[in-house]
């Protein structure tokens, strides 16, 4: 019974040297989130500015980017094999910023949350009229075109951040490190090469449910074509 209760006493004690090892990591974490959000804060502002642009077209300039746009959609619509390719590449380059910000910060619910969302994805691939609805249809592609320009000047802005940390005015860099770097050597010193990497993954993640429809596609094509 004494050797119970010791053993029991010694666990009990190891637990606040584990918790304390592993503050430093859990405060690393912190600071990663920190920075993640700051920049998916500023992709949404920057798509809400492009978007707002391009939807209250008043000169021709803006007329005439939201016409090619549209011409654009269009065209990535009339044939399936691009159509597909377009509607991974596009949304999943729209999407996955805020796909990788929310699994991050869902920390260890991530591990049961992302398979949820998977299978859901996969289902809405696969079937082609909430494809259309919501991924492959002229209105989407449209949208996330936009939101794609929205993000891509984010990414432009990132990069002279970079330039502006290395060689701009001390307080102006102190203040862009602060928000836009993280300090941590594990995961790197930069936030926006961090966030790009997550959306590669999650992009690779996102293609499984389209190369399904490619090889289906391919199959039905092969057997009729030999029957």
């Amino acid at each position: 019974m004494k050797k119970a209760i010791i053993g029991l006493l010694g666990i009990l004690g190891l637990i606040p040297i584990v918790c304390h090892a592993h503050a430093g990591m859990y405060d690393r974490y912190l600071e990663l989130m920190n920075v993640l959000f700051a920049l998916l804060k500023t992709i949404f502002l920057s798509q809400i500015v492009v978007f707002v642009f391009i939807k209250f077209s008043l000169s021709k300039f803006q007329k005439n980017i939201r016409l090619r746009l549209l011409l654009l959609a269009k065209r990535l619509c009339k044939n399936w094999w691009v159509n597909i390719i377009a509607t991974w590449a596009i949304s999943s380059f729209a999407i996955s910023s805020y796909l990788y910000v929310f699994f991050m910060g869902a920390w260890l619910l991530a591990i049961v949350i992302f398979p949820i969302f998977w299978i859901i994805y996969l289902i809405i691939i696969a079937k082609s009229k909430t494809r259309e609805r919501f991924f492959s249809g002229l209105r989407p592609i449209y949208y996330y075109l936009i939101a794609s320009i929205g993000q891509i000047i984010v990414f432009i802005a990132l990069f002279l951040i970079n330039v502006i940390v290395l060689y701009g005015p001390i307080y102006l860099s102190d203040y862009l490190w602060g928000v836009y770097r993280f300090y941590s050597v594990p995961f790197g010193d930069d936030g926006g090469y961090i966030l790009a990497k997550g959306m590669l993954e999650i992009s690779i993640c996102l293609a499984v449910p389209y190369l399904f429809l490619v090889l289906y596609r391919a199959i039905r094509f092969a057997i009729c074509k030999f029957h």
